[in-house]
Protein backbone atom coordinates (compact mmCIF):
# COMPACT_ATOMS: atom_id res chain seq x y z
CA UNK A 1 0.00 0.00 0.00
CA UNK A 2 1.04 3.75 -0.72
CA UNK A 3 2.14 5.36 2.41
CA UNK A 4 3.28 9.06 0.70
CA UNK A 5 1.07 10.71 -1.76
CA UNK A 6 0.71 13.59 -4.05
CA UNK A 7 -1.89 14.99 -5.74
CA UNK A 8 -1.67 17.56 -7.89
CA UNK A 9 -5.01 19.07 -8.69
CA UNK A 10 -6.29 22.45 -9.20
CA UNK A 11 -9.40 22.32 -7.92
CA UNK A 12 -9.66 22.72 -3.76
CA UNK A 13 -12.77 20.25 -3.48
CA UNK A 14 -11.53 17.53 -5.60
CA UNK A 15 -8.23 17.39 -3.66
CA UNK A 16 -10.78 17.17 -0.62
CA UNK A 17 -12.35 14.56 -2.19
CA UNK A 18 -8.74 12.28 -2.75
CA UNK A 19 -7.56 13.17 0.43
CA UNK A 20 -10.53 11.97 2.38
CA UNK A 21 -10.58 8.38 -0.23
CA UNK A 22 -6.49 8.32 0.81
CA UNK A 23 -7.28 8.67 4.48
CA UNK A 24 -10.51 5.63 4.72
CA UNK A 25 -7.31 3.67 2.69
CA UNK A 26 -5.30 4.23 5.69
CA UNK A 27 -2.19 6.82 3.87
CA UNK A 28 -0.33 8.24 6.32
CA UNK A 29 1.06 10.84 4.50
CA UNK A 30 -0.46 13.04 1.37
CA UNK A 31 0.21 15.95 -0.20
CA UNK A 32 -1.21 18.15 -2.81
CA UNK A 33 -0.10 21.30 -4.90
CA UNK A 34 -2.34 23.03 -7.16
CA UNK A 35 0.19 23.54 -10.20
CA UNK A 36 2.30 21.09 -12.09
CA UNK A 37 5.66 22.97 -11.59
CA UNK A 38 4.82 23.19 -8.06
CA UNK A 39 4.30 19.18 -7.97
CA UNK A 40 7.53 18.58 -9.84
CA UNK A 41 9.51 20.77 -7.49
CA UNK A 42 8.00 18.63 -4.55
CA UNK A 43 8.88 14.96 -5.92
CA UNK A 44 12.50 16.70 -6.53
CA UNK A 45 12.57 17.90 -2.93
CA UNK A 46 11.23 14.60 -1.38
CA UNK A 47 13.81 12.67 -3.74
CA UNK A 48 16.63 14.62 -2.71
CA UNK A 49 15.83 14.26 1.24
CA UNK A 50 15.81 10.67 0.35
CA UNK A 51 11.84 11.11 1.26
CA UNK A 52 10.43 10.20 -1.97
CA UNK A 53 6.49 9.73 -2.75
CA UNK A 54 5.08 6.67 -3.49
CA UNK A 55 2.15 7.54 -5.47
CA UNK A 56 1.15 10.89 -7.68
CA UNK A 57 -2.39 11.53 -8.70
CA UNK A 58 -2.57 14.05 -10.87
CA UNK A 59 -5.29 15.61 -13.12
CA UNK A 60 -5.04 15.98 -16.46
CA UNK A 61 -6.10 19.55 -17.20
CA UNK A 62 -5.57 22.29 -15.47
CA UNK A 63 -7.25 26.26 -15.39
CA UNK A 64 -5.00 29.01 -16.22
CA UNK A 65 -4.59 31.69 -14.52
CA UNK A 66 -2.03 34.83 -13.50
CA UNK A 67 0.78 32.38 -12.14
CA UNK A 68 2.70 31.62 -15.06
CA UNK A 69 3.44 27.82 -15.45
CA UNK A 70 6.37 26.22 -17.71
CA UNK A 71 4.21 22.81 -17.28
CA UNK A 72 0.84 23.70 -18.15
CA UNK A 73 -1.45 20.32 -18.23
CA UNK A 74 -0.83 16.87 -16.18
CA UNK A 75 -0.03 15.24 -19.48
CA UNK A 76 2.99 17.08 -19.68
CA UNK A 77 3.85 16.86 -15.89
CA UNK A 78 3.43 12.61 -16.26
CA UNK A 79 5.56 12.66 -19.03
CA UNK A 80 8.33 14.68 -17.08
CA UNK A 81 7.74 12.39 -14.21
CA UNK A 82 8.46 9.08 -16.01
CA UNK A 83 12.00 10.24 -16.96
CA UNK A 84 12.67 11.94 -13.99
CA UNK A 85 11.14 9.12 -11.90
CA UNK A 86 10.53 6.30 -13.63
CA UNK A 87 9.77 3.70 -10.43
CA UNK A 88 6.94 6.35 -9.19
CA UNK A 89 3.44 5.19 -9.66
CA UNK A 90 1.07 7.46 -11.27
Amino acid sequence: MFKKVLIAEDMDFINFGVRSELEKLGVTEIDYVQYCDEALLKLKSAKQKNAPFDLLISDLSFEANHNQQKITSGEQLIKMVRNEFPVLKI
